[in-house]
C-alpha cells in the first residue's frame, strides 16, 4: 500500500473530498498543511511515496512547498502532484 503525504489546508473546501479519494484508492494517507517548516518534517518523518499538494485555498503555499521539496536533497526525487492549479497558471 503506497504512503501519500497530502498537502492542504484543512479550511480548504475539497479538503474532505480529496481525503475520501486517496483512502479510497487504499493509500496509506497522512496530512499536514503546506506551511514552512512543519510540513517539511512531516515528510522527512514519514518519508511517503508520492506527494500530492492542494493549491486550492492559498496556491503561493502549496507553489513554495513543492519548490522546498524539488530542492531538498533528500527529497527531490519524490513524485509531486500539483491538484486545483488554478486556471490562469495553466
Amino acid at each position: 500500500m503506497p504512503k501519500v503525504l497530502l498537502l492542504q489546508f484543512h479550511s480548504d473546501p475539497e479538503s474532505v473530498a480529496h481525503r475520501d479519494m486517496l483512502s479510497g484508492l487504499g493509500a496509506k494517507l497522512v496530512e499536514d498543511e503546506p506551511r514552512w517548516p512543519t510540513f517539511f518534517d512531516t515528510l522527512n518523518r514519514e518519508r511517503p511515496d508520492v506527494v500530492v499538494i492542494s493549491l486550492g485555498k492559498i496556491p503561493s503555499h502549496g507553489r513554495e512547498a513543492a519548490r522546498y521539496i524539488k530542492d531538498g536533497f533528500n527529497t527531490r526525487n519524490m513524485p509531486v502532484i500539483l491538484t486545483d492549479v488554478p486556471a490562469k497558471d495553466i
